[in-house]
């Protein structure tokens, strides 16, 4: 009988179960990294929609030429079914100047038990010619 060369030798089991060990660290490196990503969409998707909200609602409140839309009442919670509740502050207030008025709107949703929120400012000038004619 002749002895088995090199090349014709099987895998060891200890060969077996190294090779195993790095496919097992690899695929949970991979896992994790999908669920990071799955992650980082929906808070993207969040924040994208908040930032939606947060614009429409200073739409809404510069719509008025006069600014007589400031005063309009704002709904707190955003309507729509959506799975994540979103809810909108509005703050109003003049600003330095005469005729500026700055205007914010925040939208605060929680998500992944903590609670995020989006803030969008805006400088508005209402003319002088608005307070003669009573708006």
């Amino acid at each position: 009988m002749n002895p088995a060369s090199a090349s014709d030798r099987g895998m060891t089991i200890l060969e077996v179960l190294i090779a195993t060990m790095l496919l097992a660290v690899v695929a949970l490196i991979v896992f994790s990294a999908f669920g990071i990503g799955l992650r980082a969409a929906a808070l993207a998707s969040a924040m994208s929609t908040a930032t939606g909200l947060a614009e429409e609602t200073l739409a809404t409140l510069t719509a008025a030429p006069c600014g007589s839309s400031f005063r309009g009442p704002i709904p707190e919670e955003a309507p729509g079914d959506r799975p994540i509740r979103y809810r909108r502050e509005v703050s109003v207030h003049r600003a330095h100047g005469n005729n500026l008025w700055e205007l914010s709107a925040t939208v605060t949703w929680t998500q992944e038990r903590r609670e995020r929120s989006v803030t969008l400012s805006t400088l508005r000038h209402i003319s002088a010619a608005c307070e003669l004619v009573g708006q």
